[in-house]
């Protein structure tokens, strides 16, 4: 069927973006281009998964293969030939004449008039002084001419006459060639082939049509189930989680009630016991001030005796001397004393921490039914539950009566240790029983600058890997990276004060041997103002970076890690320069604000490559990731970030000794 021409002007209104967008949003779109079809415009073809692709797609579609963006699936030209999409030619006509009458003009006498009706056994739009000239003439006097407001999807129906003998209509369906034919084909070529009637053949295939979609309907009506389902856990499990988190918060406050209480009651306590203890130290003090002085008294007398005196004189005082000294040696308080010290046991110390640790449990209706905790088992009303928690904790303070202080304090160091922390990724303590900030570890949860991704050399795939090719689109912007072959991270380094860190799993395929100074995949940080000045970071001040590369020293495929510019280390045999091999590739970056220290490890062999030390940080230093696209090499790179991080205790292990002369 053919189709007539639209106006020039179609009716377009202006975003608020300023840019423009048809009046009508319910005409079918391309699944490439997503440019909406008209009836002017490119033909729709029908691709296996039943989406449209225009024509213009089809012709440009680069290394003959087509993605649908709906669903994801690829189509290979090569290997499938599209056909021209009928239904929704049929679809965007009806649409057209119901819409947007008022862009169709009269293809009758091609006069540009305004079209009122179509015709259609002669496929034709038509002006009023065109349908009343058609009408006159006594060949078209019988033809179905229908106004637009009239027409159906049924009047688009139009019996179609066999292109070999052009006098007969195809009637007639053809099951081993599976296709129309007319009589005359019948009594040719397709004479001894099984032949049905066109409208019982179709009739059949309409019932078998109308099957799958009422199956369709039935499983749409099931998964909408399905999800009304989900939607409603969902909402179950939030009411849930509100309630446990005031049940928690709850807890934990009248927790923290008690142990304050228990303070002040040890405080107390502490100054009672005291009190006496001081008392008779300070009797004893008096008592030996005062004997202290009659012993100087009568020592320094002795000495004016010995210094004035005459014979005579000493002979009278002699017994007077004697007796006094007597009296001062009888009555010499003790040189010790036996007064009680106080002190602050600590005994069961682990243990409480070790309860406190295991305190609580969230668990799952289905967790519990299967066997819990009886104490932990919702069974309870909150105000039961709460109150029988208080109790049982009262009891176990109690029972720690001389130890809870030290836990309250223990738990403070930590909690102060981690205020102001990021909490966005995934921590981890790299020293067990250290409470120290310095050996807290954040898993950082980067992510790809979208914006800035140098789209020249480079793109982002649809899995979010960092990928070594050009993008066929590039928007633009005066924020994307221009000369430096990969992106940046969305945001700056944090600096929390504690250690920062994440990870890169890049995918290598050597298509080809590599050439001197072929670079293959570039990890590091720099300031902001050098993120765009060259392709690579090693040749730029303020740059700290580990690229692997061909390296004309060894003659091999090499790491080798640079700072401000500048050669530090070089590692060789990284991977074999060998055509037609693959390599999985996994590094981690640790950045060490407090100690201006950057360590690049290899994740897979677990040893440290190189670390980097007098690290200036005193402007904030971005995460930047490159691939390089160089000929016979294939290099994607994915993030490994936040909870995603596999943290062993090996590699808690490693990174401590890569930094240990720092903290011993």
């Amino acid at each position: 069927m053919s189709f007539p021409t639209l106006s020039p002007g179609s009716d377009l209104r202006v975003n608020s973006d300023g840019s423009l967008q048809s009046r009508m949003d319910t005409f079918p779109k391309c699944s490439v281009c997503h440019q909406e079809f008209t009836l002017k415009g490119p033909v729709p073809y029908l691709l296996p998964c039943l989406h449209a692709v225009c024509e213009k797609c089809v012709t440009s579609a680069a290394g003959g293969v087509i993605s649908c963006s709906t669903c994801q699936r690829e189509v290979n030209l090569t290997d499938t030939s599209l056909q021209k999409d009928a239904v929704r030619q049929k679809e965007i006509f009806y649409l057209t004449v119901k819409q947007r009458p008022t862009e169709l003009l009269c293809t009758y006498e091609d006069d540009g008039n305004q079209a009122v009706c179509w015709c259609q056994e002669c496929e034709e739009f038509l002006c009023q002084y065109s349908q009343n000239m058609h009408s006159s003439v006594k060949l078209f006097r019988n033809h179905a001419v229908h106004k637009f407001g009239d027409i159906t999807h049924k009047n688009l129906e139009n019996e179609t006459n066999c292109s070999i003998h052009e006098r007969y209509p195809l009637d007639l369906f053809d099951k081993n060639c599976d296709m129309c034919i007319c009589c005359q084909c019948r009594r040719g070529e397709h004479g001894d082939h099984e032949v049905d009637y066109l409208d019982e053949a179709a009739e059949r295939v309409t019932q078998r049509i109308e099957q799958h979609g009422k199956d369709l309907s039935a499983l749409l009506s099931r998964q909408q189930t399905h999800l009304q389902s989900i939607r409603q856990e969902t909402q179950l499990i939030n009411r849930t989680q509100d309630t446990l988190r005031k049940t928690i918060e709850h807890t934990f406050r009248s927790l923290r009630s008690h142990l304050d209480q228990r303070e002040k009651e040890l405080l107390i306590d502490l100054e009672s016991q005291t009190r006496e203890t001081k008392a008779t130290l300070h009797a004893f003090e008096t008592s030996r001030e005062e004997h202290h002085a009659r012993c100087t008294d009568i020592s320094g007398y002795i000495r004016k005796c010995l210094l004035y005196a005459s014979k005579s004189v000493l002979l009278q005082l002699e017994n007077t001397v004697e007796g006094m000294t007597r009296t001062c040696l009888e009555t010499a308080s003790p040189e010790t004393h036996d007064v009680p010290e106080a002190v602050f046991n600590t005994n069961g110390l682990s243990k409480l921490k070790s309860d406190m640790s295991g305190f609580g449990n969230i668990t799952t209706l289905k967790e519990d039914s299967e066997g819990g905790t009886p104490e932990d088992k919702q069974t309870q009303t909150d105000d039961d539950y709460l109150a029988d928690l208080e109790q049982k904790h009262e009891m176990m303070l109690a029972e720690k009566d001389q130890t809870c202080q030290v836990a309250l304090e223990t738990i403070n160091r930590l909690q102060t240790s981690l205020i102001g922390f990021q909490t966005e990724g995934c921590v981890h303590l790299l020293k067990k029983r250290v409470v120290d900030r310095r050996m807290v570890l954040n898993c950082l949860h980067l992510k790809y600058d979208k914006d800035r991704v140098n789209l020249a050399e480079v793109h982002i795939n649809t899995e979010g890997d960092l990928v070594n090719i050009g993008s066929g689109t590039r928007p633009a912007g005066e924020r994307r990276l221009k000369k430096y072959w990969g992106t940046c991270s969305t945001a700056p380094i944090p600096r929390a004060g504690c250690l920062q860190y994440w990870e890169m799993k890049s995918r290598v395929s050597v298509d080809e041997t590599l050439r001197v100074y072929t670079l293959i995949l570039e990890v590091g940080v720099c300031r902001e103002e050098q993120r765009d000045v060259c392709p690579w970071l090693g040749g730029s001040p303020g740059s700290y970076s580990m690229t692997v590369s061909h390296c004309p020293t060894h003659g091999g495929i090499c790491r080798r890690t640079r700072k401000e510019g500048k050669y530090v280390l070089c590692l060789p045999d990284t991977l074999p320069n060998t055509a037609g091999t693959s390599h999985t590739l996994h590094y981690g970056v640790v950045y060490d604000d407090a100690r201006k220290k950057i360590v690049f490890i290899d994740v897979k062999e677990n040893k440290v490559i190189s670390t980097v030390d007098n690290v200036d940080s005193s402007q904030p230093l971005w995460p930047m990731f490159g691939v390089y696209n160089e000929p016979g090499l294939t290099v994607s790179m994915t993030l490994v970030v936040g909870s995603d991080i596999n943290m062993t205790e090996e590699k808690k292990a490693m990174i401590v000794k890569a930094l240990s002369r720092w903290w011993q």
